[in-house]
């Protein structure tokens, strides 16, 4: 990411500028998702909190598991393994003593695990949940005020990768622009990011009036 010396505007890699248009519409419902809209405000419920980590958790369940036979069938070279989060979702839920996989916790649409055929998909894929991680310091900050959260304390999945973000996301994005070399790999790329926004949205929408406790 570049700041233009002349306009003062953001620049991003073509990769990058790319996926983020193609998935416009579809960041922005998922943003605007009644359970994540006001997740940085100092009203937030804990309720709504509890419904997120739990769609969190059963979508990065299937998801890592696509990811792990993707990268492994595609045989990428890209370095997963310090980058998994569905334990760090489990290790929140464990806080609050909530069972993901009670039957009133569960998702109320089949989540399975998807399908990456060719190395456009993954990668496309992998922006959506490596992107996140750009924000998530913020909301990390923000539920710390709002709900006196702490990595130890519930909050450890928005904490992320900490102070390492960035560099997390520098060696992610120099992935990203060695392997969306042509049309055809950018297209299978675009598809599959709109594919996991949509995916988290509709699996959120499961979880609206799901009463926990």
């Amino acid at each position: 990411m570049e700041t233009s010396a002349l306009s003062g505007k953001t620049t991003y890699s073509p990769a990058r500028q790319c996926l983020r248009d193609a998935t416009h519409a579809e960041h922005v419902r998922l943003n605007q998702h009644p359970l994540l809209v006001g997740i940085t405000r100092p009203d937030y419920s804990l309720q709504n909190y509890h419904r997120v980590l739990l769609a969190y958790f059963h979508f990065y369940r299937a998801f890592e598991e696509s990811i792990d036979r993707g990268l492994g069938s595609l045989h990428v070279e890209f370095d997963y393994r310090h980058r998994r989060k569905i334990h760090w979702i489990a290790q929140d839920l464990r806080y609050f003593g909530i069972d993901p996989d009670a039957v009133t916790c569960r998702p109320g649409i089949p989540v399975s695990p998807m399908e990456f055929d060719n190395v456009g998909k993954l990668v496309g894929a992998l922006y959506t949940i490596e992107g996140s991680s750009l924000g998530g310091a913020v909301i990390f900050r923000k539920l710390a005020t709002s709900l006196q959260t702490t990595v130890a304390r519930g909050a450890r999945f928005f904490y992320g990768y900490g102070a390492d973000t960035p560099a997390h996301w520098q060696q992610f994005e120099a992935f990203m622009n060695a392997e969306l070399t042509s049309d055809e790999i950018r297209g299978h790329a675009q598809g599959a990011a709109r594919h996991i926004f949509t995916s988290i949205a509709d699996l959120l929408d499961t979880y609206r009036t799901v009463h926990l406790f």
